[in-house]
């Protein structure tokens, strides 16, 4: 994780994706007093935006997407391998891409959130917390972050497969925007591949919305396998 955190890269995909909470949030429809809980509902607003749903692909995988790209190129790879063993270093990339994927979203909507909780809640008609709005806001949140750990991952399977940057950057954007224009054109019932509906959820996902937390839970699993799968056979040519 330390690794992590010193990426640039990492933080600069933040600060996009708290640049894009900001362009959505709905500043215009503050109008003094605000009703009760007028912070979470304008925050989830921000969320639940076009801007969101297009800038996934791009921020989850620039922070290390390519890094076996990188690694390997530079030559830097077979000198890491010789200090820890293959398996270690699969864990730690393959884990260290997802998060890679998962933070900048989770960090910046935190920010977000903090933010309207400071400038919006004093607006409001004084209440309770509004705590079973605020906990869907977070689940949101959280399916914004897991998508884009997924991503992430996605990224570097590629990177793995094809030791390219442009297919590692390019490929999970084409997939990505692929599903979206399958669903819309032609697969208009098939909600599961529809990305924007894994962040709202607002189809039948099961009891209590499960579904869609055993969705995430699969897929970032597969991906995961599969990368260390790539990973795995890759190092054995070192």
């Amino acid at each position: 994780m330390r690794e992590l955190l010193k990426e640039k890269s990492l933080w600069a995909s933040t600060l996009i994706c708290f640049a894009a909470f900001l362009a959505g949030f709905p500043f215009y429809q503050i109008e003094i007093p605000l009703g009760e809980g007028s912070f979470v509902k304008l925050y989830q607003a921000a969320l639940d935006t076009q801007v969101v749903v297009f800038l996934l692909p791009i921020a989850a995988v620039l922070p290390m997407g390519a890094i076996y790209v990188k690694e390997s190129s530079s030559g830097f790879l077979r000198l890491y391998i010789s200090r820890i063993s293959h398996m270690a270093y699969i864990r730690r990339k393959t884990l260290q891409i997802y998060a890679s994927g998962f933070l900048p979203f989770f960090l910046a909507g935190c920010a977000a959130l903090l933010l309207s909780f400071l400038l919006v809640y004093p607006l409001e008609v004084q209440g309770g917390m509004p705590w079973e709005e605020l906990l869907k806001a977070c689940r949101f949140l959280l399916r914004i972050s897991l998508l884009g750990g997924v991503l992430a991952e996605v990224s570097g399977i590629f990177a793995a497969a094809f030791c390219n940057y442009y297919m590692t950057y390019g490929l999970p954007f084409v997939c990505y925007y692929l599903l979206i224009i399958l669903k819309e054109r032609y697969f208009t019932k098939m909600y599961a591949m529809y990305p924007a509906e894994w962040l709202k959820c607002e189809q039948d996902w099961g009891v209590d919305g499960l579904g869609i937390w055993v969705f995430f839970a699969f897929f970032s699993a597969a991906a995961l396998l599969f990368h260390g799968l790539l990973l795995y056979n890759r190092l054995r040519e070192i």
